[in-house]
């Protein structure tokens, strides 16, 4: 029996992966108007955080001479960390959410089941756009950048008091993919518009976030 939904945020409850993305571009566009370092340093650190691919920006800034003299790489980096940060709490706090979320939420808190964020992005930054979203009442606690997202699922199952067979991770990259598969909890990825790619390797997919209450109930009914 399934007890416990942990979501992944971007790209599952959020339409916001591109809006992610292109910010990291719009930040260092004063300096790099054609792209050419922050798409090195996508190719190079693809799944870097926002910190250390600000640094690998600053630093390539600085590598080409387009900082000005003496200035600090860690600086820097810390300077766009933040203009990255306020720029996307912005766009996010009012991006399209991905289809049939608030609904979703809704229907799975009226079934008593227990909802959890487990997201890549920092915990602060993703506090403030669950209360900017009102979505904030629908989880029990949020889990962010600060741990993987096996070690996040680990400790929500303890708060929670469930076993891994009752816990579904909802995701649509594949950190979520291999969180759910270290852990040993069900995986559902999301595969809607502009979500990642863990569809491809996943068994179990919704496009519409209002399809899992029946998901849910088949995966029950397997198990029995």
């Amino acid at each position: 029996m399934i007890r416990c939904v942990a979501f992944d945020f971007d790209g599952t409850l959020v339409d916001s992966n591109d809006i992610k993305r292109e910010t990291f571009f719009a930040i260092a566009e004063q300096w790099d108007p054609c792209g050419e370092i922050v798409s090195d340093v996508f190719a190079r650190w693809p799944s870097a955080d926002r910190y250390e691919k600000t640094y690998r920006i600053a630093e390539g800034l600085s590598g080409r001479k387009l900082l000005p003299a003496h200035s600090s790489v860690k600086e820097w980096a810390a300077s766009l960390a933040n203009e990255y940060t306020n720029r996307c709490e912005a766009a996010i706090a009012c991006c399209t959410e991905m289809p049939g979320a608030t609904q979703a939420l809704d229907d799975l808190s009226d079934k008593g089941l227990l909802l959890y964020i487990n997201s890549a992005t920092p915990l602060e930054p993703l506090r403030r756009l669950l209360k900017l979203r009102d979505w904030e009442h629908y989880f029990q606690a949020i889990y962010g950048a600060e741990a993987s997202k096996a070690d996040n699922l680990r400790e929500i199952a303890a708060r929670a008091g469930v076993k891994p067979q009752e816990v579904i991770h909802v995701g649509d990259q594949f950190d979520d993919l291999r969180g759910a598969e270290q852990f040993g909890c069900h995986f559902v990825a999301m595969a809607a518009e502009n979500s990642g790619p863990a569809a491809e390797s996943s068994s179990l997919v919704v496009r519409d976030l209002r399809e899992l209450s029946d998901l849910f109930a088949r995966i029950t009914q397997e198990a029995l």
